[in-house]
């Protein structure tokens, strides 16, 4: 267990968590006589699945969705949809990263697209610029629900349950966090006078919409191909690149030849780094296994309580001290196949501890110490991360709160699923 301590102690001294992850697994294998040609050999074999290819897909759709001016449709329409509230530009920037969502492949990118526009925007509109950091950072951490989530891809993977199902499981509860940050985001404005963005019309709404429309129809074709048998999610990521690359071109013609080198190459840069860390990750879950690390913390657990909701409580408590150091993707991979088995010999429905795990980890990279979505938009924001802890506990608060009535109320997230009969 020390080689595992050992990692920890790298990640606190700054070093990538996907090298932690593989310094821990080597030298633990080793040690427990496993040899080193071994673990290059496992972390190529379990990258080689064809399951695996959306990631890439999904990570070039969204790339192609940013260079393609997607955001300021999104935003545009959103604006047009809320904007008459009381704080609208607050509600427009919650709604907005809904749609946005977290084709990117990080909470943390999400935070920046859209944070780079509506934070110096709520600015203008006389927010405080702490508060305006903190409701980006809160709404920068919706994608993780969203029904084209990469987070739930993973999940999805590392747990063997349908992505379909995954993402349908995630609609109910993204929507009962964008209605707690709105109802944060109203009581602010009250408090505080902040005011409208416009008056609602109707012929604005309609001609937003009308922009819109070609990008908010990607999670759309992406979701009922895969519901409705027509494509794979390997295929889906292929189709969804392929629409939006279509719509940027010749719809919005706001997509160049000439940018296609620089997504292609980010699109690489990001594949690479969550590939190598699944890699990484799997060989970890090998040693993980022949440890039986999931047995130790099984009986570790049942020691304690045999309740489905206290064990439940328990596990969050231990997800949302790993949320604050590893992103969800890290998360999922290494604490995934630990805390599975235990959930499943409890009875506890593998897609709403799904949901459950995506929005601990959206309170987790909201808090320090590193909390990924806080320190990005504070860093756009340019308020230190004091003042937007201090702002963003409010949104804590509202997602604490949907978490718990998903784990008392599990039917949430499985509402849709069962309404759409899908298993």
């Amino acid at each position: 267990m020390w080689a595992l301590a050992l990692g920890a102690g790298f990640l606190g001294l700054g070093v990538p968590v996907a090298i932690c992850i593989g310094i821990a697994a080597t030298i633990a294998l080793t040690l427990n006589g496993t040899p080193l040609l071994v673990i290059p050999q496992q972390l190529f074999s379990n990258l080689n699945n064809v399951g695996l290819l959306a990631i890439p897909f999904f990570m070039l759709t969204g790339a192609i969705m940013d260079a393609g001016g997607v955001s300021r449709r999104i935003i545009d329409f959103s604006q047009a949809l809320v904007g008459f509230m009381r704080g609208g530009i607050g509600q427009v920037t919650i709604v907005a990263s809904m749609f946005f969502a977290d084709l990117s492949g990080s909470a943390t990118a999400d935070t920046a697209a859209i944070g780079s526009v509506m934070i110096p925007g709520m600015v203008k509109q006389g927010y405080s610029r702490a508060f305006a950091v903190a409701l980006q950072s809160a709404a920068g951490s919706l994608g993780l629900l969203s029904p084209v989530s990469m987070s739930m891809l993973v999940y999805a993977y590392t747990a063997n349950v349908s992505v379909g199902t995954m993402f349908v499981a995630g609609i109910v509860p993204m929507l009962l966090v964008v209605v707690s940050f709105m109802l944060v985001n109203y009581l602010t404005a009250v408090r505080q006078n902040y005011t409208a963005v416009e008056a609602f019309s109707a012929r604005r709404l309609w001609t937003t919409f009308r922009q819109a429309i070609w990008a908010l129809l990607t999670p759309v074709i992406i979701l009922g191909g895969i519901l409705g048998g027509v494509f794979t999610p390997v295929e889906a990521g292929v189709v969804a690149a392929f629409y939006v690359t279509l719509v940027s071109a010749f719809i919005f013609k706001s997509l160049k030849l000439s940018q296609f080198g620089e997504i292609l190459t980010r699109t690489a840069i990001n594949t690479t780094r969550v590939s190598f860390l699944l890699g990484l990750a799997f060989v970890l879950g090998r040693y993980l296994i022949e440890a039986q690390i999931p047995l130790h913390v099984a009986n570790s657990f049942l020691a304690v309580t045999t309740s489905a909701f206290v064990l439940l409580i328990l596990i969050n408590l231990f997800l949302l001290v790993a949320h604050t150091v590893l992103e969800t993707i890290s998360s999922i991979a290494v604490v995934i196949p630990v805390f599975l088995p235990l959930v499943v010999q409890m009875h506890i429905d593998p897609v709403v501890f799904g949901v459950i795990v995506l929005v601990n980890s959206a309170i987790g990279i909201n808090l320090p110490p590193i909390g990924f979505c806080l320190f990005t938009a504070a860093s756009i924001g340019g308020v230190s991360v004091e003042k937007a802890t201090r702002a963003i506990l409010p949104f804590i608060f509202a997602l604490a709160v949907d978490l718990l009535l998903i784990i008392v109320f599990p039917h949430i997230p499985r509402f849709l699923p069962n309404l759409l009969a899908i298993k």
